[in-house]
């Protein structure tokens, strides 16, 4: 779908081959996993040194991805827990406890006190299966587990915006995005 109005300005074409490419270096080696950390500290250096939101508005792929596959139909009414922060308190939430999860458990493979979960797992609870690899690179458990957790992490929420934008508005994510949310905390507190 082309980006229309707004939009159309502001986010630069075709960043959603970024996501798409994120989610396939996976099957060549899950250690491409660990770009997650890019994903999310390159919108707080931006925010660090534009002050506004640049990531949110030009350059995140999952924006520009979530505009691709976001209905063309009319979409249905923005329920309340859109506009009154439910669920974006709901969404810092779950990425703070994903990120504790992701922490914790990484440490804990890291001192063999837990073996390593090499498979994908959604919203935190729904275990999958292992991708397969094209490349096999020999890496420390926890480091392959880490890989796994920023991947599934990655896969849940991209999961959670395409269904929104589908039955919402394309960008409708963007509204309960944690990045987001965080960046517009930290300009308030700039300002």
């Amino acid at each position: 779908m082309p980006i229309k109005g707004k939009d159309r300005k502001s986010l630069i074409p075709g960043l959603f081959l970024i996501t798409l490419l994120y989610f396939s270096l996976g099957f060549v080696s899950i250690l491409f996993g660990l770009l997650a950390g890019l994903c999310m500290a390159i919108p707080f250096i931006l925010l660090s040194r534009y002050k506004k939101k640049v990531w949110c508005s030009t350059y995140c792929p999952r924006a520009s991805l979530l505009m691709q596959t976001g209905t063309k139909r009319k979409t249905r009414a923005i329920g309340r827990q859109f506009s009154d922060g439910t669920l974006k308190k709901a969404m810092l939430w779950y990425f703070g406890l994903n990120l504790l999860f992701i922490t914790g458990s990484t440490i804990q493979v890291a001192s063999h006190n837990m073996a390593s979960m090499e498979y994908i797992r959604l919203f935190i609870a729904i275990p999958l299966v292992p991708l397969p690899q094209l490349i096999t690179i020999e890496a420390p458990p926890a480091l392959l587990h880490l890989s796994y957790r920023l991947y599934s992490m990655m896969l849940s929420s991209t999961i959670l915006g395409i269904a929104l934008s589908r039955m919402y508005r394309p960008r409708i994510w963007c509204a309960i995005c944690p990045v987001g949310s965080i960046s517009n905390e930290l300009l308030k507190k700039q300002r």
